[in-house]
């Protein structure tokens, strides 16, 4: 049973999760539109500087399972910490570099403190906070999910072109120094309501695991594919847009955030559509992703495809299937067992994450023009996760 909670000592809950969760996504799309600025400061080629998106993903996702796993084993509050400190050493580390190789590794410690945040911070909502408040909890860190990644690179650029590049990562660190003090102020509420350690969680995950596997894994790797395609856009579009057309900083960073408009319009159609089940709605927009995919592919390859407006509306189009598809992968998920939730969305997070660099790294590797690399990417990506999706059936 859980215990009375004050309204100030939820939303103050709430807000410290939140903060948590979303500093990996800060640090990632708050440096997008200077790719090619650090690129030049580090004496490198783009592709570097485009790659460190994809080493922050693989650190984060094996962060964010492990952290999952282990943090139903110990306590949660002080696992925590150890995540942050962690993360504002990472950050320290990447304001500080002055060569691409100690960029690349503080972000690698960026993603291991950044996934326990996500992971343990949703295991901590669902001990310490009633269904009600579980639900409105999630609902708010939701919504910062998606608008965090179309805000900062706004925030990024005013900072960038007024106090430099490196004044960017000051920023995040000053946000991870925020994060720390927010999680002292709760620590004493946090220490009130968290629950012991249950001493069934193993046998229940194992049992899960043994019953589960294949189907968890098949849904986990076909949505994790769909998230790929969100950072194969977050990756090349720099390339794909601002060095293609000309478009300055600030106007990169309007249209990433029609983008995100595009996925939140996308979930809240999700809710609407209460007559289809997840499973439904996930394979329909798997399937309306792939089918425009193909058709952008072939577009971009007969090169009646690359003007900026018709891959603008690609995009929208893409962001907005996904949208429906990612709450929709998620229920699936968590679905399999409440006793293992926990390790469920470590799970989720853990196929997410990887889809996400698998996406980020193939639009690097890819000798071609950026607009066919995304278009060739994107096309491979959703296909393999509809293929997939096709052998899904309800459980």
């Amino acid at each position: 049973m859980k215990h009375i909670m004050s309204r100030n000592a939820f939303y103050s809950l709430t807000i410290t999760f939140t903060i948590l969760s979303v500093l990996g996504q800060v640090s990632t799309s708050i440096y997008s539109p200077f790719f090619f600025d650090l690129a030049t400061m580090y004496g490198g080629h783009i592709s570097i500087i485009e790659q460190s998106v994809a080493v922050f993903l693989v650190a984060f996702s094996l962060s964010q399972l492990a952290s999952g796993i282990l943090c139903d084993y110990i306590n949660k509050q002080t696992f925590l910490f150890c995540g942050i400190l962690v993360f504002i050493a990472g950050t320290l580390m990447v304001a500080l570099a002055n060569e691409e190789n100690i960029f690349l590794m503080g972000r690698v410690v960026q993603g291991l403190g950044g996934g326990v945040g996500v992971s343990v911070s949703r295991g901590l909502s669902r001990q310490i906070f009633s269904e009600e408040q579980l639900n409105t909890s999630l609902s708010l860190i939701n919504i910062a999910f998606a608008i965090a990644p179309a805000v900062a690179p706004l925030v990024g650029t005013l900072i960038g072109e007024s106090l430099g590049t490196s004044a960017i990562f000051y920023f995040v660190f000053a946000m991870g120094l925020l994060a720390l003090l927010l999680l002292f102020s709760v620590s004493n509420t946090l220490s009130h309501f968290t629950p012991p350690v249950s001493h069934n969680v193993l046998s229940n995950t194992l049992e899960l695991i043994k019953s589960t596997i294949v189907k968890l894994v098949s849904v986990g790797m076909a949505s994790g594919l769909l998230y790929g395609i969100v950072f194969c856009f977050i990756t090349i579009a720099p390339s794909m847009v601002m060095q293609q057309f000309g478009l300055s900083k600030t106007l990169f960073s309007v249209y990433s955030l029609l983008a995100t408009l595009s996925f939140v319009v996308g979930s809240v159609l999700n809710i609407r559509l209460t007559s289809l089940s997840p499973l439904q709605k996930f394979r329909g927009s798997s399937f309306c992703l792939a089918a425009f995919s193909v058709l952008f592919a072939l577009t971009a390859f007969l090169n009646i495809g690359s003007g900026l407006i018709i891959i603008l509306a690609y995009c929208y189009i893409m962001f907005f299937f996904i949208g429906i598809a990612m709450p929709c992968s998620v229920t699936i998920m968590l679905g399999y067992s409440e006793t293992s939730a926990g390790f469920l969305a470590a799970l989720t997070g853990f196929f997410h994450l990887t889809g996400a660099a698998i996406g980020a790294y193939s639009v690097t590797l890819l000798t071609l023009e950026p607009t066919d690399a995304f278009s060739l990417a994107t096309c491979a990506l959703s296909m393999a996760s509809t293929a997939i999706c096709t052998t899904l059936k309800k459980h």
